[in-house]
């Protein structure tokens, strides 16, 4: 399990209008259940947060 770092969670959320399953999957590649535990600042597995990671920098948000 692997904690992404709360900075990045937070322009995570600037980078959305609202938090709708299709706006998450569509704009991150995660489901909703992966995008709340990231909220609350919980660990999600790593394999997802390497890919998540992966594609934040491919979209220049991080």
């Amino acid at each position: 399990m692997t904690q992404v770092e709360p900075a990045v969670v937070a322009k995570m959320r600037q980078a959305i209008n609202c938090q709708k399953p299709e706006v998450i999957q569509s704009r991150f590649g995660i489901g909703l259940n992966t995008w709340v535990k990231l909220r609350e600042g919980k660990a999600i597995r790593h394999s997802v947060a390497i890919r998540l990671l992966q594609r934040l920098q491919r979209d220049e948000l991080i």
